[in-house]
């Protein structure tokens, strides 16, 4: 890599945070739902569990069974809001209002769940969590979209200031 490679290399990272400026507030925006697209399911929870990987979120993993169908029920984990979710079992019967999962995986969000009737998440809760992510993904679009215009400013600057995209010579930068 030479010091005339500067400007390709602002343009690529220019071109990456544009993508991430754009892709995030559209992304967030896939993740609300109204009340109103979603659907209802009920059952008995065979096992809950809580998914710990290292690059997303901790989630809340409800497996209930409606006759022969079992629900993979799944919401981010807020237990630390909404404590009533550390109590669940298996063998409690459950309610939820559900949104099927838009990457085409076998999951359906959770939005609302109720236990025996009881609500121990409401839609508004899960709406507000939401909300909440939705602003901070915009907040890091916008410094996304900023980065991505430096960075598309420099590449411009050095190249003007450098000339040729690249030295033919390959001399390496001391």
């Amino acid at each position: 890599m030479t010091v005339r490679d500067l400007p390709a290399l602002c343009l690529l990272f220019a071109g990456i945070f544009a993508f991430a400026a754009l892709a995030l507030p559209l992304a967030a925006k896939l993740d609300m739902a109204q009340k109103a697209e979603l659907y209802r399911v009920s059952g008995t929870v065979q096992s809950v569990s809580h998914t710990n990987a290292a690059k997303v979120r901790t989630k809340l993993n409800l497996f209930a069974r409606d006759g022969d169908r079992v629900h993979d029920l799944t919401q981010d984990d807020l237990s630390y809001d909404v404590p009533a979710l550390r109590s669940l079992r298996p063998g409690d019967n459950v309610s939820a209002l559900v949104r099927h999962d838009l990457l085409g995986r076998d999951l359906e969000w959770i939005w609302e769940l109720q236990r025996d009737g009881i609500t121990i998440l409401s839609y508004e809760q899960t709406r507000k969590f939401l909300e909440g992510e939705r602003s901070l993904s915009l907040a890091i679009a916008r410094w996304s979209g900023a980065l991505s215009i430096a960075l598309l400013l420099a590449g411009l600057f050095l190249r003007i200031r450098l000339g040729a995209w690249r030295d033919g010579t390959r001399k390496a930068v001391n």
